[in-house]
């Protein structure tokens, strides 16, 4: 992955992960009405399951990479043996 596109991942679960605590802290909100609560929960668990999905996805990426070097390495290589 070119680091361009590294960077927008991580800030974008970053801005995920904000936006998750932003939402965790309205629904703290002892005055919040039902409706409210059980919308902001809803796109609490959506936001979670993205954020969860980007994770995996980092992890297997990392599993790839403990297994068979650095993709760094086969990326910059095609020639070489």
């Amino acid at each position: 992955m070119p680091k361009s596109t590294q960077n927008k991942a991580a800030l974008s679960i970053s801005a995920q992960m904000t936006t998750l605590g932003e939402l965790v802290e309205k629904l703290e909100d002892p005055e919040i009405e039902l409706e409210a609560a059980l919308v902001l929960y809803e796109q609490g668990i959506a936001l979670s399951a993205s954020i969860q999905k980007t994770l995996e996805a980092a992890e297997q990426r990392v599993a790839q990479v403990a297994a068979n070097g650095s993709l760094l390495e086969e990326e910059d290589s095609p020639g070489e043996e």
